[in-house]
């Protein structure tokens, strides 16, 4: 299966090594899928089963892509960790690349274009990409299906 992922017009410089994760992935978790002609929006989900607040690990990585014409563009990229204190933990958001709304938002740093994150995605994918070899994460990935 082939997981067209088109990159033409988008400022941040999403590697081939990020493309093959993501399409190694989806032929895993949806063998058969024709993406093209049965999805929508594929959602991929990459998780450290022993991250925890108090033993901390590698962060949750959320990546969503929608169909577009005869592919699938990023919609976001968001890197969730702990936050709070006692009782009240909670998983948020501590980076987010949302493609839609061209911003890069860090926790507790203001909210910047995309193009201003280049180099910072560049240094978050690399390192994205060297935990999925690690075998870091668990993946599950989700599929909405297109409309007839």
């Amino acid at each position: 299966m082939s997981l067209p992922i088109l990159t033409d017009g988008l400022v941040l410089p999403v590697s081939h090594a990020l493309i093959q994760i993501l399409t190694e992935e989806l032929t895993r978790h949806a063998p058969g899928l024709d993406p093209v002609q049965e999805a929508s929006v594929i959602t991929f989900n990459f998780r450290d089963r022993d991250y925890s607040a108090a033993r901390g690990g590698y962060h949750p990585v959320e990546i969503r892509l929608s169909r577009s014409d005869n592919g699938f563009r990023f919609d976001y990229l968001t890197d969730f960790s702990y936050v709070g204190a006692g009782w009240d933990i909670e998983l948020a958001k501590e980076i987010d690349f949302d493609i839609n709304a061209d911003c890069c938002e860090v926790r507790f740093c203001r909210p910047v274009p995309l193009r201003a994150a280049v180099d910072f995605f560049t240094t978050f994918q690399d390192n994205f990409v060297a935990y999925y070899q690690l075998g870091a994460f668990t993946i599950e990935v989700s599929v909405e299906k297109a409309d007839g």
